[in-house]
């Protein structure tokens, strides 16, 4: 298979020293090999810094699923009986308040003050919950499609894209009924704190909200910028390290023996007998060389001498 640039492009090579050729080749495959290595590993880096948000969403929203449950569980049980006396409605006995509060102390850490958590429903007792335009439509989904256990993806943030992971909010418990289906079985207490015209209307089996985990993208996508960066710049300081090294090898092992061969061929075409070419003794290409320039030499000073012997005759 011939290639006519790459032809084209050694023939015009010819015109310049091996060594220049030599570290115009080199150079030219290291830059491309960089090039090749950039390309495939930024590819690479992308889909481990997707890897790891995916990650942080699905450990945040499991430790959400965790305070729940937990709340659920061990919580409830205590703080339940206590909202049916007088008094002010105890939220803690709810799952979706702990999981918020939960993740309102954790996201006052610096580290975690672009992440959010949302517990959306399209009527939620506490109206701090009622879903905005973007949760509505997740919700809507998970609504239109019971089998979807898992939504993810990418949503629009004044603070930069963000990458979300929703999942429903199914009820699944008659016990959650109490205090969502009509006004008249829920606590008083509830109904003192939050009135009685949201929250309620709610059926078993209903998915009626989702949870929904924001991670910030920006910085994980920096840091695989970073990462690209500094490994390509490695790669430039390897491959400058081993052209030099590579170039210098050559040198000495090809380019020098080339040219003091020259330079004694050049010296024998004049006077051979004073030539000896030592690097007839070497084993390599440069000793076949070295051979036949020797046998040459050798010709060359039988043809000069059978013409001195002529020249003598006559």
């Amino acid at each position: 298979m011939k290639f006519p640039v790459l032809q084209g492009w050694m023939v015009g090579s010819g015109q310049r020293p091996l060594r220049k050729q030599l570290a115009i080749t080199l150079s030219a495959i290291f830059a491309l090999s960089i090039l090749v290595a950039v390309v495939l590993l930024n590819q690479l880096f992308g889909l481990q810094a997707r890897d790891l948000i995916d990650q942080r969403s699905s450990f945040f929203m499991d430790a959400m699923l965790a305070v729940r449950e937990y709340t659920s569980k061990d919580v409830n049980p205590i703080v339940a009986p206590l909202n049916e006396g007088p008094g002010g409605f105890r939220p803690e006995s709810v799952p979706s308040y702990s999981a918020q509060t939960v993740f309102a102390y954790l996201k006052a850490k610096p580290d975690y003050r672009e992440y959010s958590y949302r517990e959306a429903a399209l009527n939620p007792t506490n109206l701090r919950d009622k879903a905005d335009s973007f949760e509505t439509g997740v919700i809507e989904r998970f609504r239109s499609d019971p089998s979807l256990t898992t939504l993810a993806g990418e949503k629009s943030t004044p603070l930069g894209p963000m990458h979300f992971v929703a999942r429903p909010i199914k009820i699944t418990k008659e016990s959650c009924l109490v205090c969502h289906s009509t006004p008249d079985r829920a606590p008083a207490s509830q109904l003192l704190t939050y009135g009685d015209s949201s929250g309620f209307g709610w059926k078993l089996n209903e998915i009626v909200g989702a949870q929904i985990v924001t991670v910030p993208q920006k910085a994980v996508f920096e840091a695989k910028d970073r990462s690209l960066f500094t490994t390509a710049l490695l790669f430039v300081i390897a491959f400058v390290a081993v052209g030099l090294i590579t170039n210098g090898v050559l040198n000495q092992l090809i380019l020098r023996p080339m040219r003091e061969i020259s330079r004694k061929a050049e010296e024998a075409s004049v006077t051979p007998a004073t030539v000896s070419f030592d690097e007839r003794n070497r084993s390599d290409e440069i000793g076949l060389l070295a051979r036949s320039f020797e046998r040459m030499k050798q010709s060359l000073a039988i043809s000069m001498q059978m013409l001195k012997d002529r020249q003598g005759r006559s």
